[in-house]
C-alpha cells in the first residue's frame, strides 16, 4: 500500500518503522526538515519537508494517489483538516489521531459525515490498558480479544514461584479448558513453548483464559497474595489521567490525583469532581507521605518525565505498594525497566501504533478483512491477532490434530458463540468461530497463513 504520514513525532516515527517493515510505501510530512531527514536516514522510507495543511506539500507527496493518510501532528484539529483534505485531493482511506476529551463523543458523526476513516485517541486506549492492568494486579499487561471475552495477560516467574522449573505440559493438565501458556520470554529470546518447555525464574509469561476467569487463573499460577485494588494515586494528570480517573471513579475506587499544574487541577476538577485532587510537586516526600502513599493499593506514574514516572514507582514498589503502572515515553528503555524489575509498563504510541497497523492490515486484501484485533507482544517480536472465521477458511470443520500449523504460530483460544474453548487435537475450527492466533517472526493476515 502507498501510505503518506503526516508528523514525524513518536507516533509518526513508530508508524513509519512498523509499517515499512511490512513492505508498505512510505513517505512522511513533517514541517521540521530535521526530523525528515532522521526518519528517511534511519528508515527505508521516503521525506517531504513543509505543512502537512499545504496542499501543495500534500500534492508533493502523491497523497492524491494514496492508499492510506495518517495525520499524527500535535493539534487534533489539523489532523481532521489534514483527512479532509487528503479525501478530497482522492486518498482512498485517512486516520485522525485525535486527543481532546471533548471529540470523543462526536467520533461517529466525524466518521459519517467527515469521511475519515478511523480515528484514534491514544490517551482513551492507554487509559483502558491501564485499567485492566488494576483490575487483575497479578498480571504485568493484559491484552482483549474476542469482544472482552478472552484475555492475554503477561505473568512474571520469580524463585519462589510455584511455577519455577515446571513444564508447560504439567501445568496445563491442572487447569485443563481454563487456559494456555502462549509465549514465553527468557532474556532475548522469545519462544512458542510446547508441553516440555521447562519455565524458570525470570521468565515472563503470556497466559490466554476466558476474561470472567482471568482473577482465578492469575492468582493459581503466581500463587500471589495481592488484594484486590480499592486506593489508587495517579501521579501527573495527563489526557490519559483524566480517562483513567473517571473510570476508576466510576467503578468504586478512591482515587488520588497529584498534579503540580494548578490550572489541570482545576480542569480535572471540573471533570472528575469525585477524585481527591493534590496541587503539589511528586517529587516531594513529605507530600506522598501525606498524601497516603504507604496506604495505596496502586500508583500509577502518568507525567511526561520517565526518570520521575521510574523513581515513584520504584519507591512505591519498595514501601510496599501492591502495584504500580508507568508511563514509559522512550521505549528504548523497556527492557532496561524489566531488568530492574519495575511492574507494568505502559507505552502510549506503541499501543496506538498496534491499532493501526490492525487497520492497515484489514485494508490490504478482502481475506485480512476478517482481522478483528492485532497486539504486538514482547515488544514487537510476537502478535497475537484475533479472525473471525468464514468460507475463505481452507480447513473449516477439520480436527486441528489433522492440519499441520507452521512455525511458531499456535491457536491459542477460540470463542465460539461466547463459549471459551483452548484447543486440543480434537478440536476444529467452525464458520463465525473468533479465533486468536499467537505467532513469532511471522505476519499473519489470514487463518490460511497458519498452514505450512
Amino acid at each position: 500500500m502507498d501510505i503518506v504520514i503526516i508528523g514525524a513525532g513518536k507516533l509518526g516515527i513508530g508508524l513509519a518503522k512498523s509499517l515499512s517493515n511490512e513492505d508498505h510505501n512510505i513517505t512522511v510530512i513533517d514541517y521540521r526538515a530535521s526530523r525528515v531527514e532522521l526518519v528517511v536516514d534511519k528508515l527505508d522510507v521516503q521525506g517531504v519537508s513543509g505543512s502537512g495543511t499545504h496542499i501543495d506539500v500534500l500534492r508533493q507527496a502523491d497523497v492524491p494517489d494514496a492508499d492510506l493518510v495518517i495525520a499524527t501532528t500535535h493539534s487534533d484539529e489539523n489532523n481532521i483538516l489534514v483527512c479532509l483534505m487528503a479525501k478530497k485531493l482522492g486518498a482512498k482511506n485517512t486516520v485522525a489521531r485525535v486527543r481532546n476529551p471533548e471529540y470523543n463523543a462526536q467520533f461517529e458523526f466525524m466518521r459519517n459525515e467527515l469521511g475519515i476513516s478511523l480515528m484514534i485517541n491514544p490517551d482513551f486506549t492507554a487509559a483502558l490498558e491501564i485499567g485492566r492492568i488494576i483490575q487483575f494486579p497479578e498480571a504485568n499487561n493484559i491484552e482483549s480479544f474476542a469482544n472482552g471475552n478472552i484475555d492475554i495477560a503477561e505473568y512474571k516467574i520469580t524463585a519462589d514461584s510455584n511455577l519455577c522449573e515446571s513444564s508447560i505440559g504439567s501445568i496445563s493438565s491442572k487447569h485443563t479448558n481454563n487456559m494456555l501458556i502462549c509465549a514465553v520470554e527468557r532474556e532475548d529470546e522469545v519462544y512458542i513453548p510446547n508441553g516440555d518447555f521447562i519455565l524458570k525464574a525470570g521468565d515472563r509469561i503470556y497466559v490466554t483464559g476466558a476474561h470472567k476467569e482471568l482473577a482465578s487463573i492469575g492468582k493459581a499460577l503466581i500463587n500471589t497474595k495481592k488484594k484486590t485494588i480499592k486506593n489508587i494515586m495517579i501521579i501527573g494528570c495527563s489526557r490519559v489521567g483524566i480517562y483513567l480517573s473517571d473510570m476508576l471513579v466510576n467503578l468504586g475506587k478512591n482515587v488520588v490525583i497529584i498534579e503540580k499544574n494548578r490550572e489541570k487541577c482545576e480542569i480535572i476538577f471540573d471533570m472528575v469532581p469525585n477524585a481527591t485532587i493534590i496541587n503539589g510537586d511528586a517529587n516531594d516526600h513529605e507530600l506522598l507521605a501525606e498524601e497516603g502513599i504507604d496506604d495505596m493499593d496502586a500508583v500509577v506514574t502518568l507525567t511526561d518525565t520517565d526518570e520521575i514516572n521510574f523513581l515513584i514507582s520504584f519507591y512505591a514498589q519498595k514501601i510496599g505498594v501492591g502495584k504500580t503502572v508507568t508511563k514509559v515515553n522512550n521505549p528504548n528503555l523497556n527492557r532496561m525497566l524489566d531488568d530492574l524489575g519495575l511492574d507494568s509498563q505502559i507505552n502510549v504510541s506503541e499501543l496506538s501504533v498496534s491499532t493501526i497497523t490492525q487497520y492497515v492490515r484489514a485494508k490490504e486484501n478482502i481475506s485480512s478483512s476478517y482481522m478483528r484485533t492485532l497486539y504486538k507482544l514482547v515488544d514487537g517480536k510476537v502478535e497475537a491477532a484475533e479472525f473471525l472465521a468464514g468460507d475463505y477458511v481452507t480447513f473449516l470443520n477439520k480436527p486441528l490434530s489433522k492440519i499441520k500449523l507452521k512455525k511458531n504460530v499456535l491457536i491459542a483460544a477460540i470463542n465460539r458463540n461466547n463459549e471459551i474453548i483452548f484447543p486440543n487435537g480434537n478440536d476444529s475450527i467452525q464458520a463465525n468461530d473468533l479465533v486468536v492466533v499467537v505467532s513469532k517472526d511471522r505476519r499473519i493476515k489470514s487463518l490460511n497463513d497458519i498452514l505450512q
